[in-house]
């Protein structure tokens, strides 16, 4: 309990560090951390749009940036960097969870260390750690659905099993990207009973598996009856199907494969080449499949997601970004550890365990800053303040302009909203926010007295 107490608290405090500062609010985070301020009762049925004319197909991200909107708005001010640090909580919760999953799977405590070290500190992953961003939602609980697959817990009950279907569910409902994980765990639920031929239970688990996705389609049912069907969300994907089935376009795996390899260089920015962690890569599927073969749980949530991501994403016709493999993360970096520790031999396990965790530890401070340079938006902490000086006035602004040159997509005058302050075209005065945070107002040109 001590180790995952300071592994929790290390890796929050890793996640937020002056994330009130450097909070990145983009066109996708004024969007969703307004749905999230809303009553519960008057959030969308489906997820947020994507960049390809889609949308996830279930509302299970704003639930969650809902209730972590309740549980630390409030400590925030509700402004929307509050939102980042819960996210940051919830990801940190899932490493605890993947850290004992693996700690109890592999009967030690330093590959489990290791990879939730490796994890948490990847320069990719570490930027978007208090993003408010669905992708960012998906990652998180698909790894808590690996995390209580390797724990077992689902062999408790049926109700367990539905419990994890359903957060294999609500992550591909927060990001449709978490579907090869999904299938995974999915598979976990079911394969041990059909190992020992217990084919009752494995109907029975497979019909609570079918029933949990099935209620938690109920939201998007209702949102296709409204909306008289016209979009199922999923055009993209259906478009490149038919493209690939229709002879229009050939299955690109090659292109896929090597898509999954650039995105782990990326997410943790390793040196050398594409075909040297390539080989890396291949070498530790095989080794895993073999090291592990009786462990059909244990490679159906490590090897079997990278299978269908590669064959899924060979079937798919545009570019395949980074990010679209977050989910991923955890399948990989475990395959890889799990590879190098089956060739120790067992007398150095614990030495090379300790000189694992040594090294991931060593070169985490070039990982953070590596990551301190992506994804910030250091005026942020500006708008902030100068929002609550704006907002602490009581009185309508016309509006509000930075001194300074924001990215496309932010809105200035969002938090001076969520802080309670009104815009009107007939107020008298408009704001200026200075790189400091403070403010000037000057005589609104046709505004009020």
């Amino acid at each position: 309990m001590a180790i995952v107490a300071l592994v929790v608290l290390v890796t929050i405090a890793l996640r937020i560090r002056d994330v009130s500062h450097h909070f990145w609010l983009m066109g996708d985070q004024v969007r969703d951390w307004a749905i999230a301020l809303r009553p519960f009762t008057s959030l969308p049925l489906v997820g947020p749009p994507t960049h390809v004319h889609g949308y996830s197909i279930g509302p299970a991200f704003y639930w969650i940036i809902w209730v972590i909107r309740v549980l630390t708005g409030p400590f925030f001010h509700n402004l929307p960097h509050g939102g980042g640090i819960g996210q940051a909580a919830l990801q940190s919760g899932a490493d605890a969870l993947l850290l004992v999953g693996l700690w109890r799977r592999t009967r030690s405590v330093w590959p489990a260390l290791v990879v939730v070290t490796l994890l948490a500190t990847a320069p990719f992953d570490l930027a978007l750690a208090a993003v408010v961003w669905n992708p960012v939602v998906g990652s998180i609980l698909a790894k808590m659905a690996i995390a209580l697959v390797l724990l077992d817990w689902h062999r408790g009950s049926l109700v367990r099993t539905a419990v994890v279907a359903a957060v294999a569910w609500c992550a591909v409902q927060s990001y449709t990207g978490a579907i090869f994980v999904a299938g995974g765990v999915f598979v976990a639920l079911l394969v041990d009973a059909a190992r020992t031929g217990e084919w009752a239970a494995v109907w029975r688990r497979g019909l609570v598996v079918a029933g949990t996705v099935a209620v938690l389609q109920v939201p998007w049912v209702i949102y296709q009856w409204t909306t008289g069907f016209g979009d199922t969300g999923m055009s993209a994907v259906t478009d490149s199907l038919a493209a690939v089935f229709t002879g229009q376009q050939g299955p690109r795996f090659l292109a896929s494969a090597t898509a999954l390899v650039d995105a782990f260089i990326w997410m943790h920015a390793l040196p050398g080449s594409e075909a040297f962690w390539a080989l890396v890569l291949l070498t530790a599927v095989v080794t895993v499949a073999i090291r592990y073969r009786a462990d059909a749980e244990l490679l159906a949530v490590t090897l079997l997601p990278l299978a269908a991501a590669v064959t899924g994403f060979a079937f798919w016709v545009q570019d395949v970004e980074p990010y679209f493999l977050l989910p991923l993360a955890p399948a990989v970096v475990i395959t890889v550890l799990l590879a190098v520790a089956a060739v120790v031999p067992t007398r150095f396990t614990n030495p090379a365990g300790a000189l694992f965790l040594a090294g991931a530890l060593a070169i985490a401070p070039a990982r953070a800053a590596n990551a301190a340079t992506q994804l910030r938006m250091p005026y942020y902490s500006a708008l902030a303040t100068g929002a609550k000086e704006i907002a602490a006035l009581g009185q309508p602004i016309q509006s509000i302009d930075p001194a300074f040159e924001l990215p496309p997509g932010c809105n200035a005058e969002f938090l001076y909203l969520v802080l309670g302050g009104r815009l009107d075209p007939r107020a008298p005065w408009r704001a200026i926010i200075r790189r400091d945070g403070r403010v000037d107002y000057i005589r609104a040109a046709g505004g009020g007295r």
